[in-house]
């Protein structure tokens, strides 16, 4: 009976979708989105590549880290990725690191300090990309 269990509830991975070379592959992605990240909030202190670029290369950056971590499909990656995202920008709204009492600058800087609809948008235009990303590679890889 224990078996019958056991294989009425296995799910089917294909593993070479989710093999070490490919999340190592994703965590390298990350890594170099985050060193993007940490230049802009360095050098960078206005415009649209502050602004606009820097929103839409976090939420590709928590989809690279996501990917290289778990095992899930990845739309719902995609979908989970934005969600945080949105919980992050209502905690803006709310002024949640104020109400913290929050002083750390780096905290600040990850979290952010001020609500704007247009982040929204950014998040999920990086979302989208990231996702649309990992598809076109998978169907050049499958080519291949």
């Amino acid at each position: 009976m224990r078996e019958n269990t056991k294989e009425a509830i296995s799910f089917p991975i294909n593993k070479s979708r989710f093999s070490q070379k490919r999340r190592a592959v994703w965590s390298v992605i990350g890594i170099i989105i985050l060193a993007i990240e940490i230049y802009i909030a360095i050098f960078i202190k206005g415009g649209f590549i502050r602004h606009y670029i820097g929103d839409v290369l976090a939420t590709a950056m928590l989809y690279a880290f996501g990917r290289a971590i778990f095992r899930v499909a990845p739309i719902n990656l995609a979908i989970c990725v934005f969600v945080i995202s949105l919980f992050i920008e209502a905690a803006q709204y709310l002024k949640i690191l104020e109400i913290l009492g929050v002083k750390s600058s780096t905290l600040r800087i990850i979290f952010g300090g001020t609500f704007d609809l247009t982040d929204i948008i950014c998040y999920l235009a990086g979302c989208i990309l990231a996702y649309l990303f990992e598809n076109l590679s998978m169907q050049k890889s499958k080519t291949h």
